[in-house]
């Protein structure tokens, strides 16, 4: 769907297909599916979406995934069938009523798979190793594809074990993946509507490009209702960063004590102040690489927890935009204008499919 098609009118048609877990290859049409259900992605969660079906009758899936389409019909002629997500189903329950039965489906991302997937031994990432290797051997162990993604030039500076009894970052597979991540300044593993996962390094979303636009007007696909959330009391303007090695520790700091800025210092008349620790130092950087590394960190996390200050939840039309996406908001009249990133979407499986979007602010 491009801008142009989603001015519009068109119909929807929800198809639920079955999918071959070892091959990724769709096997055949779920048939029974009844009208509605649900999608919900949440940048903050971190199996990252879930979906909610129900079936009329009975149904045994086996071992098979389930990949949700939306095929539309477009006024001028023109089709377009749009992948929305591929999912783990769990039936757990059947509703009888009188004489006719239904089930409920409830839907889960792939990452949960990872998210249940542990060490049985510990499992060593050795000092000098790419942790990007291990990354993808954990995720193809499981069953995973992973998508096409940028080089990792991280280098482990020492040792890490995973699997250890009093390990909490270990406790899954995904945990122990998104700690590295983290370190490595790249984003959480999240997963494409065909259901492999997308690794890629972390951009602040004031040097993204909007993805979507949504203008007031004649083709507007907004409702012109909308909630509009300012709360920033606990809002930092402090950030030190600490990555701690074997034999050093390298300490970042980001400070915001502009005058001009409403949530400095000055402004604020108090220090809010947050420390994150990174237990590594990389092996392939001088001192004076690592430095600007950690202060650049430190800045980073400062521009992002000061970016949690306005939040605007409205309802659109379907647009091809997912948690982390930066939009473009123009709504005079509702005095609501700018850039927002994407954070939560709860796609309704109804005519249109109306998304409940959650977007925050941020400064470019």
């Amino acid at each position: 769907m491009d801008q142009s098609h989603h001015t519009m009118e068109y119909t929807t048609r929800i198809r639920v297909m079955r999918v071959d877990r070892l091959t990724g290859l769709e096997t055949g049409v779920v048939q029974g599916i009844e009208r509605g259900g649900s999608i919900t992605r949440n940048q903050d969660t971190s199996i990252g979406e879930t979906a909610s079906l129900t079936i009329a009758g009975d149904l045994d899936l086996g071992t098979d995934l389930v990949r949700i389409w939306a095929d539309l019909d477009y006024e001028n002629g023109d089709t377009e069938s749009i992948a929305l997500g591929t999912f783990l189903p769990n039936a757990a329950k059947r509703e009888i009523d009188g004489g006719a039965d239904s089930q409920p489906l409830d839907l889960y991302g792939r990452l949960r798979e990872l998210q249940d997937s542990g060490f049985p031994t510990p499992v060593t990432l050795a000092a000098g190793s790419d942790p990007m290797a291990f990354i993808e051997e954990q995720i193809r162990e499981s069953g995973l594809g992973i998508a096409p993604h940028d080089e990792c030039t991280w280098r482990m500076g020492d040792q890490w074990t995973f699997g250890m009894d009093d390990d909490t970052r270990s406790s899954s597979r995904l945990n122990a993946i998104n700690t590295l991540l983290d370190l490595i300044g790249w984003q959480s593993a999240r997963t494409d509507p065909m259901g492999s996962v997308v690794l890629q390094p972390y951009t602040r979303p004031a040097d993204r490009a909007p993805a979507w636009t949504f203008r007031e007007g004649g083709g507007a696909r907004f409702l012109r209702s909308m909630t509009d959330e300012r709360d920033w009391f606990d809002t930092k303007n402090e950030i030190i960063v600490i990555y701690t090695g074997q034999d050093r520790d390298i300490r970042g700091h980001a400070l915001d004590d502009d005058p001009d800025s409403m949530f400095s210092t000055v402004s604020r008349g108090r220090t809010i102040s947050d420390t994150v620790v990174y237990n590594d130092v990389p092996a392939n950087m001088t001192d004076n690489e690592l430095q600007r590394m950690a202060d650049d960190k430190a800045s980073e996390l400062l521009a992002t927890a000061q970016a949690v200050i306005r939040r605007i939840t409205f309802t659109h039309l379907y647009a091809p935009i997912s948690p982390g996406d930066v939009i473009t908001i123009d709504y005079p009249s509702g005095q609501v204008n700018g850039d927002f990133s994407v954070r939560t979407q709860t796609i309704s499986l109804t005519a249109g499919l109306p998304v409940e979007c959650e977007a925050k602010s941020f400064s470019r």
